[in-house]
């Protein structure tokens, strides 16, 4: 009895012994798999594949800030979202994804930023009224201010002011949001138009109905729109010498 049992305990130390030696082996094999994988040039990334319609952002801007990454030289070694968060800090990148291809290739898709506004003559808007940096001096687009936090609706405004204005014949050139939240319209030909914080639409159409009957439309500097009825017009001359005065006199009755 007492032999059997120890046979018995001997034989299932053996087999557990030898289960751990295969296990061992096989974690050692996998580890050294691992560390061939990950080596430097054992398995590198040869074709890097951008997509996406991109008029702004080059390819090489692409290509060297993913080959500026740590092990972008090793398939398995190389960060997916260590490369979006490297693409999507440049300038004309809004958004950006990034995914692997066996064996040797890694695809980035790009969405570029689409610029509709100068935005505080440093900066730009994209189309959802967000603020971004980056540099575009042949692009001719409209110039707004204002507070930052107010860049959305800025941009709303102007589209609406736009759509009134353009079929009548104006373009826009510049609209300012003052820290007042008071709204300033610039037309092309250097006419400004100030329009107070309250009934913009009225004030607009007031000028259209009113700015085509003013003599000598061309030495008008500014029309303030900001009275319940009429307006007042500031003329080039007078603003040659005492413009800044007569633009400080405040409105009696104004929004």
């Amino acid at each position: 009895m007492t032999s059997a049992a120890t046979r018995t305990r001997l034989a299932f130390i053996a087999g557990l012994t030898f289960f751990l030696g295969v296990l061992a082996a096989l974690l050692w094999g996998l580890w050294l798999i691992v560390v061939w994988m990950t080596a430097a040039n054992q398995v590198p990334v040869n074709n890097l594949m951008i997509q996406g319609e991109h008029h702004h952002l080059s390819r090489e801007a692409v290509r060297d800030s993913v080959l500026e990454l740590p092990g972008v030289g090793n398939f398995f070694a190389l960060e997916v979202d260590q490369v979006q968060q490297q693409l999507q800090a440049l300038p004309w990148v809004y958004q950006a994804s990034v995914r692997k291809q066996w064996p040797d290739t890694v695809r980035v898709y790009i969405v570029e930023q689409q610029p509709v506004a100068r935005w505080n003559y440093n900066a730009l808007l994209n189309v959802h009224g967000e603020v971004f940096q980056a540099t575009a001096e042949q692009l001719d687009l409209v110039s707004l201010s204002g507070p930052d936090e107010e860049s959305a609706r800025v941009l709303t405004e102007y589209k609406q002011i736009k759509k009134f204005l353009q079929p009548k014949g104006y373009d826009i050139a510049q609209i300012h949001l003052t820290p007042r939240r008071s709204w300033e319209l610039t037309l092309n030909g250097d006419i400004t138009l100030l329009l107070g914080r309250e009934d913009i639409a009225a004030r607009l159409q007031r000028f259209v109905d009113v700015y085509p009957d003013i003599d000598q439309r061309e030495r008008v500097a500014y029309l303030d729109l900001r009275y319940d009825t009429g307006l007042a017009v500031g003329w080039k001359q007078d603003e040659e010498t005492d413009n800044d005065q007569k633009r400080g006199k405040k409105p009696d009755r104004r929004a």
